[in-house]
């Protein structure tokens, strides 16, 4: 497998960004490979959170969401890109990082590029027109911009409803882009949702039903369970096209 870098993209929060970034990794982690993991915003730390104590994970911060700071932090991630080189990094970028990303999304190519990384990127995209001005953005000027057609990959986040639903879904825009679509499943159980939130690790390691996290119910688990095994199927195009 290509040393690879993965953005988590999406300009609003609440659109399966962190959903994202943990079915990435925990894609990754199955397949043996270490994962160096950069949280974006630590205001809301939630992947770091997750696997901070994972064996075969490393996390970083990077903070992308601060006006001004952004390209002093992006050079900082490249020096360490450059110096440990590690073989996957999974970046969950903010809410509102496009304010402050699309202005260095060459730079990001010219880092990927130089350090021969394929560069793959998710956008979570929000049901309103905002939200598809926004997409439309990125991929004319931002980040969506810089990355080869196979390897973007568009989010519809399960919870918010059917693709159907989403203003994007309808416009003449979308007949022309080259960006793959992802439904992001959702899971169905508020209270599994709430103790899998609360609860750290891996989250194939919390699906093992010979060793229930403590608190969770049997139907908990089972929802998770469910989950995991549709949301690794959803996430399945970002390895075949060219990642595997």
């Amino acid at each position: 497998m290509k040393r690879t870098l993965y953005f988590s993209h999406g300009n609003k929060g609440g659109v399966a960004k962190s959903n994202t970034s943990t079915v990435v990794t925990e894609h990754l982690l199955s397949m043996g490979l270490p994962v160096t993991l950069i949280e974006a915003d630590m205001t809301q730390p939630d992947i770091a959170t997750r696997y901070r104590d994972v064996q075969d994970v490393t996390v970083g911060v990077l903070p992308l969401n601060r006006a001004g700071d952004a390209e002093n932090a992006l050079g900082a991630f490249g020096e360490y890109l450059e110096s440990k080189t590690p073989s996957v990094v999974v970046v969950n970028l903010p809410a509102g990082a496009g304010e402050t990303l699309d202005a260095l999304a060459s730079s990001i190519r010219d880092l990927a590029d130089g350090l021969d990384y394929r560069l793959v990127a998710t956008y979570g995209l929000e049901k309103n027109r905002t939200a598809s001005d926004g997409l439309r953005a990125s991929l004319a000027s931002g980040l969506l911009s810089v990355i080869h057609p196979q390897d973007r990959f568009l989010i519809y986040p399960g919870y918010k409803g059917t693709p159907e639903s989403f203003d994007w879904y309808h416009t003449e825009d979308r007949k022309n882009a080259a960006i793959g679509e992802i439904v992001m499943p959702a899971i169905g159980s508020r209270s599994a949702l709430q103790k899998l939130e609360a609860t750290p690790g891996r989250v194939s390691d919390l699906i093992d039903k010979d060793h229930r996290p403590e608190g969770w119910m049997i139907l908990d688990q089972s929802s998770i369970y469910r989950w995991y095994n549709a949301a690794q199927t959803a996430i399945q195009p970002v390895f075949t096209n060219g990642g595997e």
